[in-house]
Order: C-alpha cells, then structure tokens, then sequence
C-alpha cells in the first residue's frame, strides 16, 4: 500500500467517523430538551445521519487527495 492511498484512508475513515459521531451530540441534546418530542425527532434525523456519514467519508477523501497533491489513486 503506497503512502498516497494510505493517508486517504486515513483520512476518509476519520471523516467518515466524524459524520457517525456528531450527531450523537444532537440526538442527546433533543432527549433533554423535549422528551415527548424527541421520538419522532430522531427518526427523521436518521436519514440525515446517514447523509452526515457519506458525507464525511467523501471530503475525509477529498482532503486526503489535496494533501497528497494526487489526482485519482493509480490503478494498478
């Protein structure tokens, strides 16, 4: 494994860890505030979750691919 693919990922597995986690903080703070609301509140939030998630994988690569300076990965 080269350099170039490992730091990409890297840093995908780190955005996309990121996407996962930070809508805990969310989700907690929606069970304190209004509880009898925050049911129906969080199955609507885990499409958005799922969105937050890929999203993060992807720019987690993006940045990877700017900090190596590279275009695509070689295929070999």
């Amino acid at each position: 494994m080269t350099s170039q693919k490992l730091i990409i990922l890297i840093t995908s597995l780190t955005g996309g860890a990121i996407g996962l986690f930070a809508p805990v903080g969310v989700v907690k703070w929606l069970l304190q505030s209004e509880p009898e609301d925050a049911g129906i509140l969080t199955v609507f939030f885990l499409p958005v979750w799922c969105l937050l998630v890929v999203l993060g994988l992807l720019i987690g690569r993006w940045l990877g691919l700017f900090a190596t300076g590279g275009g695509r990965v070689p295929q070999r």
